[in-house]
């Protein structure tokens, strides 16, 4: 049995934990903002209440094919990647408008254990992911909402082998 998509799922599911006195720009799920690198112009619309992607009608899935050849046909392979094998989870949130921030990378060699790849092959698939235009929020009962999301790239010798979700 192949227990890889499970495994990845647990990995990467993350919440965001906020009180009265906390708010967004201060932490997203276990990471804390990072004006380096998160846009000061991201809001999300409820900071009580992000979904998972699984909660609600996702927008990815509706068009997994269209956005994982918009992904492979971007993606140029190196050379100096050919040493690079495992899994890059770029996670990011959805906001009730459509519109994208907060991105994070999650990364684990081939025997999950964590790693750091190479700085180019992260940061390529990172802004890949960060130019996918069009998102739609979720929606529960019509409700637009917050929302996770993650994209994981299976990787081996460089090359993408599989696209998850």
């Amino acid at each position: 049995m192949n227990y890889t998509l499970p495994l990845i799922l647990l990995l990467v599911t993350f919440s965001l934990k906020v009180n009265a006195q906390q708010t967004f720009t201060r932490q997203v799920g276990e990471l804390h903002y990072d004006s380096a690198r998160d846009d000061p112009e991201f809001k999300i619309c409820d900071t009580l209440r992000v979904l998972e992607y699984y909660n609600t009608r996702s927008y990815y899935l509706d068009h997994k094919k269209e956005i994982n050849n918009y992904l492979l046909e971007g993606f140029n392979t190196r050379p100096e990647w050919e040493d690079q094998s495992g899994y890059i989870t770029v996670r990011f949130i959805i906001n009730c408008k459509g519109e994208t921030g907060c991105f994070r990378l999650f990364q684990l060699d081939s025997a999950y254990q964590p790693i750091t790849f190479k700085k180019a092959l992260a940061d390529a698939l990172h802004q890949l992911v960060e130019t996918i235009s069009g998102w739609e929020p979720a929606k529960l009962r019509g409700t637009p909402y917050d929302s996770y999301q993650y994209i994981t790239f299976h990787l081996r010798k460089g090359k993408i082998i599989s696209i998850a979700p």
